[in-house]
């Protein structure tokens, strides 16, 4: 009886010894929690590449419906367009950057034309091979964009101006990526600069080839272009001509982005300011242009492609009163001086508050003037994800992006978008190009009707 007593007790002891149920637990969220951002990472991966075959969709179905409204008839053989039938993205010259195993060539595009609904119809259909839920049976990860135009809702381009607001800011030296885990850069790591240059390059050559070069003389011409880069101000062009709105490409050509070069501090106030300077003179160079061409003026529209990755750090500092913060604030000049004693500051006329940078505040003034003024403003928060970055300029340095500053940056981007839809997240330099792409598609659709 006393060894079965012994046993029981010994049992009892077992069941209820919880000394090793942290480290149990702890295993067990770490699982999940690395479970939790590769999935995330596997589905960015994917976010990318819809958002590039929703690109290529528009833009081949644009093509191929221009080309019947044209010449009356589909393209019979390759030569003359896209004839009906399955190509790969590869054989009409796009790619995906590291999105797709094996590249374009696996991404399929089916062209068909559908002469009883007078439109054409193009559907992108790819996989994107997942890194990390393959642990839980999932091999692959499908999209699948499509656009349908109508032949008879393919008119004359609207006229239109766009001005890219690109941040040239020193943290554009960084990896767009963040490091991994144990500490190291990511294969194949790009700088921030690098994604933009290529993200830009991409945007313009692409819309070109939807829209046309806008160098013939002989037609209207129906976009116009401009490029604002800056860090603490307005970045000169190399030359130190004076950067300007002009026809086409010419305003986002070589010279301004291939001479972009991550420097000094973040103001986004003085290019916003100056973008809605340049867009009401916008009106009177498409007047003019229709003029010339001796048709119908229209009101051009007007977008602001804002980009920025990280938080202003320079501008003006303002005094915003707050009771309880403890700091108090009195300038003389230019100069601001601050007291932590109480008593001291309220007989020396010192005010209670916070002190901050005027940089965001007129930013948004400026987005908001132009909100009014009708002109629709795009903006991309580009590689903002809290962690740390390898810093190409300063070998084996890292930097690190918190919270505040992307709270921050989100903060400024969110408000000066025109509304919800048109803020883009972009974690790195291929979710930039797909950002892009997605702004471009939206942009196309304004300006030339697409069905769907």
């Amino acid at each position: 009886m006393w060894k079965f007593n012994k046993e029981k007790s010994l049992f009892k002891r077992f069941k209820g010894n919880e000394d090793g149920n942290m480290t149990l637990t702890f295993a067990i969220s770490a699982v999940a929690v690395i479970g939790a951002m590769g999935a995330a990472m596997d589905f960015s991966t994917l976010k990318s590449a819809q958002s590039r075959s929703q690109a290529i969709a528009d833009q081949t179905a644009l093509t191929a419906a221009i080309f019947v409204k044209n010449n009356d008839r589909p393209p019979v053989n390759q030569e003359e367009g896209y004839a009906e039938g399955q190509y790969s993205a590869e054989d009409l010259g796009y790619d995906f950057n590291g999105f797709i195993d094996g590249g374009a060539g696996n991404v399929a595009v089916n062209v068909v034309y559908d002469d009883n609904a007078k439109e054409a119809r193009v559907t992108v259909i790819g996989q994107t091979i997942p890194t990390f839920i393959q642990v839980l049976g999932q091999q692959n990860l499908e999209f699948k964009a499509e656009s349908v135009v109508s032949y008879l809702d393919v008119d004359e381009a609207h006229p239109a101006s766009i001005v890219l607001v690109l941040d040239n800011s020193g943290s554009m030296r960084w990896d767009s990526e963040r490091l991994t885990d144990a500490g190291q850069r990511p294969a194949g790591a790009e700088s921030r600069m690098a994604g933009l240059q290529r993200s830009v390059r991409t945007f313009r050559d692409e819309l070109k080839s939807r829209i046309g070069d806008q160098i013939q003389t002989d037609d209207i011409r129906v976009l116009r272009t401009g490029i604002l880069p800056y860090n603490s101000q307005i970045v000169p062009r190399a030359d130190d001509q004076e950067r300007r709105m002009d026809w086409g490409f010419a305003g986002v050509g070589e010279e301004f982005i291939g001479t972009m070069v991550p420097a000094g501090g973040t103001n986004s106030n003085p290019p916003m300011a100056e973008a809605r300077g340049w867009l009401p003179l916008e009106d009177e160079e498409h007047r003019l242009e229709a003029d010339r061409n001796d048709t119908t003026y229209r009101q051009p529209l007007k977008f602001v492609i804002f980009m920025t990755d990280g938080q202003n750090t320079s501008g003006n500092y303002q005094l915003v009163p707050q009771s309880g913060t403890n700091y108090f604030y009195r300038q003389f000049g230019t100069v601001w001086y601050f007291t932590r004693n109480r008593n001291f500051a309220n007989n020396n006329g010192y005010t209670e508050g916070r002190l901050t940078l005027d940089s965001d505040d007129r930013t948004i003034e400026s987005c908001q003037a132009m909100h009014a003024e009708g002109t629709i403003v795009y903006t991309i928060g580009y590689a903002l994800e809290v962690g740390e970055y390898y810093d190409e300029g300063s070998p084996n340095t890292t930097r690190t992006v918190t919270e505040g500053t992307r709270s921050t940056a989100y903060s400024l981007l969110g408000s000066c978008a025109s509304s919800p839809e048109h803020f883009i997240a972009a974690s790195d330099g291929n979710e930039l190009e797909g950002a892009f792409d997605q702004i471009q598609n939206s942009i196309v659709k304004e300006l030339i009707r697409i069905k769907s």
